[in-house]
């Protein structure tokens, strides 16, 4: 079985506004062109909302180890 190919572009943008006060930056997803949402640089946030454009109910656990290396 042939499944369609998919295009995920992960565009990532930072500016700085007109004072310099301020930075802005995160990431543009798009899916075979169609640009999703959220504009974000978290990889679970990206992820979820991929899964979810295609329609699946998606629940992402992140884990961060202590200073240890403990989860």
């Amino acid at each position: 079985m042939l499944k369609e190919k998919l295009k995920i572009e992960l565009n990532e943008y930072c500016y700085n506004c007109a004072d310099g006060c301020c930075t802005h930056y995160g990431t543009i997803t798009k899916v075979n062109g169609q640009e999703l949402e959220l504009h974000n640089d978290y990889t679970a946030t990206i992820l979820k909302q991929v899964l979810e454009h295609f329609g699946y109910e998606v629940e992402i656990t992140t884990n961060v180890p202590d200073d240890y290396g403990n989860v």
